[in-house]
């Protein structure tokens, strides 16, 4: 990808967010409290670099059945499923000099790899493209309007709110939010971080999971049934399954494996070097006090009514 920052072979580093070079519109930035930075389109909340223009080019890019668009909620393990489309696309390899951020195209955003129109049109099949949009505001229109192939993964909302509490704290582009973890916690339960309402979020692509290019997958599932979510993914991709790629996908993609390794790591992104935390089902239990939780189960049970959709909460080992 041409903005991915290589010379010679050597991985370059990103610098960090900033608003003079990537928001690109600085007059609807917003400001909440504990200094909480964000911008609103369609009514949905949204970091600084997802700004109007590269919203619009994501909405109206023209895909290609071949296409790939892997999507989340925030911290809902998006790079790990990306590590391993990837990885199941290439064969097991990843090219020396780059990264895997590099190699996807993030249309909606203007940090850290900027993506061109003109750029991502003459890229060679298949292209994988990254989103963190709510259905309604899908890359290519989502599934009822384009031929991409969109594989959605969601996350226990418990765990996504503890590791996303930690991955916007002390941040660029969330204006170095400060808040305490119970102020979070009212955010993320009333839809007002970054991306929006998880409900909202999660429910909207779980209720499009029978469309034939969508396949809906589970943070946990794959943690727990790795093999299986694999030959899923073959299947919906439409590839070979071959047993001695499977198994460079396997030992590439494990937690301490991509934490380490430099194509995987992130670390050449500046304030995305600690990206990986724990990745593992339950840590939430370390941050939420009884009354948190007690509280989180009776919205998430109003919330998640009868939409038969189900998370697991804690770890069965």
């Amino acid at each position: 990808m041409e903005s991915s920052r290589e010379t010679e072979g050597m991985i370059q580093k990103i610098g960090e967010y900033k608003d003079s070079l990537h928001a690109e519109v600085l007059d609807d930035l917003q400001v909440g409290d504990h200094n909480y930075k964000y911008r609103v389109l369609d009514g949905v909340v949204m970091p600084p670099y997802v700004t109007p223009d590269r919203y619009r080019l994501s909405r109206s890019i023209e895909t290609r059945p071949e296409d790939i668009c892997y999507i989340s909620f925030p911290k809902s393990g998006s790079s790990w499923l990306a590590n391993v489309i990837y990885l199941l696309v290439n064969r097991g390899q990843t090219p020396k000099g780059r990264t895997l951020r590099s190699c996807l195209y993030w249309l909606e955003s203007s940090w850290p790899y900027p993506c061109e129109k003109e750029t991502v049109d003459r890229a060679p099949s298949p292209r994988i493209f990254k989103s963190h949009m709510p259905y309604k505001m899908a890359l290519g229109g989502g599934p009822g309007n384009s031929p991409c192939k969109y594989v959605y993964i969601a996350r226990n909302p418990k765990d996504v709110a503890v590791s996303y509490y930690y991955f916007e704290s002390e941040k660029e582009w969330s204006g170095r939010y400060s808040g305490p973890w119970d102020h979070w916690l009212d955010m993320f339960l009333n839809g007002r971080v970054q991306r929006g309402d998880w409900f909202e979020h999660v429910l909207g692509w779980w209720r499009h999971r029978d469309a034939e290019n969508l396949l809906f997958l589970t943070y946990e599932e794959l943690l727990q049934d790795f093999d299986g979510t694999l030959e899923r993914l073959i299947d919906f991709i439409d590839l070979q399954s071959d047993p001695e790629i499977l198994d460079r996908v396997r030992e590439r993609s494990t937690f301490d494996f991509m934490r380490k390794d430099s194509f995987s790591d992130h670390k050449e992104i500046a304030q995305l070097e600690g990206f990986f935390r724990k990745g593992r089902i339950g840590s939430w239990k370390e941050k939420f006090t009884v009354a948190q939780s007690e509280r989180f189960d009776r919205i998430y049970e109003e919330r998640m009514a009868g939409s038969g959709l189900d998370f697991v909460f804690e770890s069965q080992a």
